[in-house]
């Protein structure tokens, strides 16, 4: 027994030694900051709370936040019993329902709250086509057939991808979309700390322009571009196009490649989901704030319709615009932002509708390719307004 003891213990030895060592030589040093924040952590793969671990750059609230009127059924609506049984199970922490403008349902689980900050992960990606919109709209981008090297000089040699590509998710580049692969993009940029250097490492393998794929570098991509073309921080610029006007109360967090480094574009927005909701309100309202248009329409029927493009089997994209998710709800259209684990922020304009779910992890199951939680939470909200 000793001795099998004692194998054991040289072999976890051994492999660990084994491990650090390639790490060391292949110089993929992000690996270690992975591995100490998940299976050091009990876990293959990030939380909801990951913006402790990063250095962050505060997106600022508004000086005169906006109050959530509260409905008039706000403290008789319940979830029955089944459906706290799903939220149960899928790890909810919050779920915030928005009827015409009003508060009618939150419920937040295991110690989360109404200023609790959790990660927007892919949500972050409709906040920078958001983001676009309004530097279009403010002259600091001309149009979306610019070509990206137009911003980028290190993309000079691109001569073929520009904004709309980017933002319909169909530029030509080997970006590799896994979270779980520890040397795919969105791996290596997530715990990683130069997300520009990393960007140089791809370069164009399929047709630009052809085919809906999606990748989270797009949106990086998409963060450099804003900063670039209004001379900003992407976090001074949310704050001053989007956080401030829709009347957010609380200060976000965007965390950051590096210290004084760039924002992680296409996730890593971390905020409540009362704020959250405010965000989804905006574009129910076809990004209008009071008498304020913080996007040209157009803008919005764009980039919250499929793009006119091929889906990976050859049919045709149903259910991707500008960096938001399209499709239907028992034939009424609707848009929404999605995130890892089951993060939404679902849009239901002519239903005058705003859900917002955040949690820890949802089904792996795709109806038409949407994961089929989203149809579970409208469920819940509609039974709410009937």
């Amino acid at each position: 027994m000793k001795k099998l003891l004692k194998r054991l213990v040289i072999g976890v030895v051994g492999l660990v030694a084994a491990v650090v060592l390639f790490i060391v030589i292949s110089g993929n040093h992000y690996m270690f900051f992975m591995i100490r924040h998940t299976i050091l952590e009990g876990r293959m793969g990030p939380t909801i709370d990951e913006h402790v671990y990063y250095d962050n750059r505060v997106v600022q609230a508004s000086s005169s936040p906006i109050e959530w009127p509260i409905g008039e059924n706000y403290a008789s609506n319940q979830l029955t019993p089944e459906e706290e049984t799903y939220h149960a199970t899928y790890e909810t922490k919050a779920y915030v329902v928005i009827h015409k403008g009003e508060l009618i349902y939150e419920k937040y689980w295991d110690g989360y709250s109404d200023t609790s900050k959790t990660n927007s992960w892919s949500m972050a990606k409709s906040m920078c086509s958001h983001l676009i919109g309004c530097a279009i709209k403010e002259g600091d981008i001309d149009n979306i057939d610019q070509k990206i090297s137009e911003f980028l000089p290190e993309f000079k040699d691109d001569t073929t991808t520009t904004l709309r590509h980017v933002l319909t998710m169909s530029t030509g580049y080997n970006w590799y979309e896994s979270y779980q692969n520890p040397f795919g993009f969105t791996a290596r940029s997530l715990y990683g700390n130069d997300t520009r250097k990393l960007l140089d490492r791809y370069e164009i393998v399929d047709e630009t322009g052809k085919m809906f794929n999606y990748k989270s570098a797009n949106s990086q991509l998409l963060g450099l571009i804003i900063s670039s073309a209004t001379g900003k921080t992407l976090s001074e610029y949310a704050s001053e196009k989007l956080w401030q006007p829709i009347g957010a109360k609380e200060n976000a967090f965007w965390s950051l490649d590096h210290d004084g480094g760039d924002e992680l574009a296409y996730c890593c927005f971390n905020t409540n989901a009362r704020d959250y909701a405010k965000f989804g309100y905006l574009y129910l309202n076809e990004g209008v704030v009071g008498e304020d248009t913080l996007i040209p329409n157009w803008y919005f029927k764009e980039a919250t319709q499929p793009s006119p493009l091929l889906d990976k089997i050859g049919g045709a994209n149903k259910r991707y615009g500008y960096q938001w998710w399209c499709t239907s709800y028992k034939g009424e259209p609707f848009f929404y932002a999605h995130g890892i684990d089951g993060q939404y922020i679902l849009i239901l304009p002519e239903s005058d509708l705003v859900v917002v779910r955040l949690g820890q992890t949802r089904p792996h199951i795709r109806e038409k390719g949407h994961p089929i939680d989203i149809y579970e939470y409208l469920s819940m909200a509609q039974n709410m307004i009937r």
